[in-house]
């Protein structure tokens, strides 16, 4: 066996010293590149999700547009609801009154009927009983 010298040492170790540091270049020229890739990634990502964000935004708009929407219709309907039982009470109650009418209305004529046969009656009757006159004899 050899021995080797300080001086072949040293330059043996300066050697694998120069190729470990090309080594860790390569590999963090590798690591810059990658991350420069993944910044340029993040920066179409965060594009993307802007977009995405927008959309939501505007879809959350709409439904609660839609929401208040159906809010007033619900409350049209409300108003629909209670007017169409006002209309519908309306027409019970003025079905009410024609028929008390009518029974007011047959009432006057069943006693305006009554009244022409009974004074019809008075009349025969005192035509009719007319007193006798004392027979001649």
């Amino acid at each position: 066996m050899n021995d080797i010298t300080r001086e072949e040492f040293n330059a043996k170790l300066e050697t694998i010293e120069a190729r470990m540091d090309a080594r860790v270049e390569s590999v963090s020229s590798k690591i810059d590149a990658f991350l420069a890739t993944q910044s340029a990634v993040q920066v179409e990502r965060d594009k993307a999700q802007a977009e995405r964000d927008k959309r939501f935004e505007m879809l959350a708009e709409r439904a609660t547009k839609a929401a208040e929407g159906a809010e007033e219709a619900a409350k049209q309907a409300a108003t629909v609801k209670s007017n169409y039982w006002a209309a519908v009470i309306v027409q019970l109650l003025a079905v009410v009154a024609i028929l008390v009418g009518a029974y007011y209305a047959n009432q006057a004529n069943v006693l305006g009927a009554m009244q022409t046969t009974m004074s019809a009656f008075q009349a025969g009757k005192v035509e009719a009983v007319a007193p006798p006159a004392t027979p001649p004899k």
